[in-house]
């Protein structure tokens, strides 16, 4: 049987957290891939973040910001991009807006 996962159950389960991992090994992903929602309130960058693995992002939602390898540029529903193995990267949300909700997700390389 399909694992399947909802996004509102996971809220309902968790509460309002900010990130929410929708698909990984226990709904039968392998070889670290990982998929899920965040949504980014805070105005400023937090610590910046790196992982062994790619991870893509798709904007769905709000408007924010993103900073990788120092390179900062919007972030706006519809667009999508990827950060490679080992490299920093950060995202908030612009001050002029809520929140920012991407779906992301890590696939090995």
């Amino acid at each position: 049987m399909i694992p399947i996962v909802k996004l509102q159950d996971l809220i309902a389960q968790q509460g309002e957290r900010g990130s929410y991992t929708l698909l990984d090994d226990k709904t039968g992903c392998v070889n670290g891939c990982r998929c899920g929602i965040s949504v980014y309130r805070h105005k400023e960058y937090l610590k910046e973040d790196t992982h062994d693995d790619q991870e893509g992002f798709f904007v769905l939602e709000g408007r924010g910001f993103a900073k990788v390898d120092g390179e900062e540029f919007v972030m706006e529903p519809g667009m999508a991009f990827m950060v490679p193995a080992g490299v920093r990267h950060a995202t908030k949300c612009d001050p002029e807006y809520e929140f920012c909700k991407v779906l992301w997700f890590h696939g090995a390389v």
